[in-house]
Order: structure tokens, then C-alpha cells, then sequence
């Protein structure tokens, strides 16, 4: 295997205890990884430890709100009792759909402040471990943040992720020298335990409209993830890796 991930070393993952972020779990435990999940305080856990001991690997999990900045510096700073903290994935996010005329402040103000302002303070707790340690930080990005999506209004998300994407790039390039290289992933529709729930028809839509004509699976967002964390993405910080089945080269 080209790309190499350190064994035994801890990676920190919000959002990790379903969806995207537990197959981003499945495949650093693989690899050996001990992993930390961050996630909301009522989320089911179960997936994620099941996994962690079925592939032997130490794990913790860290009930938070990532808008609570000093709560997620707290959750970074327990992650390292399970061992050296090299990287990190921040997955955790939520959309709100609605037309953008009626869209209550509430409303997006929550959207930045979980996809946006939560994985900046993510980021920023993650930053001083993995400097010490080396290593690297995957956010979790959308083509959204790209394109604005068909027949679907979400314009607060689309912002939000159009945030992380130059965020990220901010982020990569002022860290550099500090040896932390800070990269993002954008998914184009992928099948998850949300989209599952759609209108048939809707999904019939997404994959109509994607070029490889179908949504990807987690574990197709999961690969490219452990591969800009790993030493073989040693050179590439300050990217975003587009992995929609070629949605947005239309």
C-alpha cells in the first residue's frame, strides 16, 4: 500500500459516529488508528465502538457540541489520552433546506455555527497536538460549496461549505510551516443514512445527474479522506478534493 497511516497513533474525528465520518472511522481503525469521537452529546455511539473493537484499536468517545468552543478544546485535549494526536477529520455538519426568502436568522445562525464556526474551532484545537506530533487535518467540505445544487434550496449550507473550502485553504497555507498540512474533501451525493430516506425519485435524480451515474457510498468519501491524511498526500495541503463521480465538471 502506498499511502501509510501511523499505526497506533490517535486520530480525532467529529461527526464520526455516523454516516461519512463513521466509514472515515472504519478505515483509519484499519489502518490501525486509534480514533476519538466527537460528536452530539445524544448521538448513538454504538456503531462506531463496535467497530473500534472488532479491528483492536483504542478509542474514546467525546460527547460534544462543536459550537462550544471551549468544550471542543476539551474533547481534543481527552483525545490525547488514548495516544499521540496526528490527525484529524472534521465531519460534523447539518443541513437546513428551505426557501432562502423565509429562512429565520435562527436557522442560519445554526448552520454556521455547527458547519462553519464549530470546524474552525475544531481546527484550532486540533492545531497544537498535531504540530507537536506531525501530521494532518481532512475537513469535510461539499460540492456544494462549488456549485449550487439542482432542484434543492440550501443556500445557508452552500455557503457554510463554500466557507470551509477557502477556510481549509486559509488554514493549509498559514499552517505549512508549522509542518500541519490542512486539506478538505467536497462529496458530491452520496448514499448515507439521510439520503436513504429520500423520495425514490429524488435519488433517482442525484445519480441521473452525476456522470458515473450513481451516488457514491460512504466508503468512496472514506478512501480519499485516509489518503491526504496518510504520508503519500505528504506535498498536498491547501486543497480540496472534488469526489462527486464528476458532478461538477458538467
Amino acid at each position: 500500500m502506498i499511502a501509510t497511516l501511523e499505526a497506533g497513533s490517535v486520530a480525532v474525528l467529529t461527526g464520526g459516529a455516523r454516516g461519512i465520518g463513521l466509514a472515515i472511522a472504519g478505515v483509519l481503525a484499519a489502518e490501525g488508528v486509534n480514533l476519538a469521537c466527537l460528536d452530539q452529546p445524544l448521538a448513538d455511539y454504538s456503531a462506531f465502538e463496535t467497530l473500534c473493537r472488532a479491528a483492536g484499536v483504542g478509542h474514546r468517545v467525546l460527547p460534544v457540541d462543536v459550537r462550544d468552543r471551549e468544550a471542543v478544546f476539551a474533547a481534543v485535549g481527552a483525545a490525547s489520552a488514548v495516544g499521540p494526536v496526528r490527525y484529524a477529520v472534521n465531519c460534523a455538519g447539518i443541513d437546513m433546506a428551505g426557501d432562502s426568502a423565509t429562512t429565520t436568522a435562527d436557522d442560519w445562525n445554526k448552520v454556521m455555527e455547527v458547519d462553519l464556526d464549530g470546524l474552525f474551532y475544531s481546527c484550532q484545537a486540533e492545531y497544537e497536538s498535531i504540530r507537536a506530533n506531525g501530521g494532518a487535518i481532512v475537513n469535510i467540505a461539499s460540492m456544494s460549496g462549488h456549485i449550487i445544487n439542482r432542484g434543492l434550496a440550501h443556500a445557508a449550507y452552500c455557503t457554510a461549505k463554500a466557507g470551509v473550502i477557502h477556510l481549509t485553504k486559509a488554514l493549509g497555507v498559514e499552517w505549512a510551516a508549522g509542518g500541519v498540512r490542512v486539506n478538505s474533501v467536497s462529496p458530491g451525493y452520496t448514499s448515507t443514512e439521510m439520503t436513504v430516506n429520500n423520495p425514490l425519485e429524488l435519488n433517482a435524480m442525484f445519480a441521473e445527474q452525476t456522470p458515473i451515474g450513481r451516488m457514491a457510498s460512504v466508503e468512496e468519501i472514506a478512501r480519499p479522506v485516509a489518503f491526504l491524511l496518510s504520508s503519500a498526500a505528504a506535498y498536498i495541503t491547501a486543497t480540496d478534493l472534488t469526489v462527486d463521480g464528476g458532478f461538477t465538471a458538467w
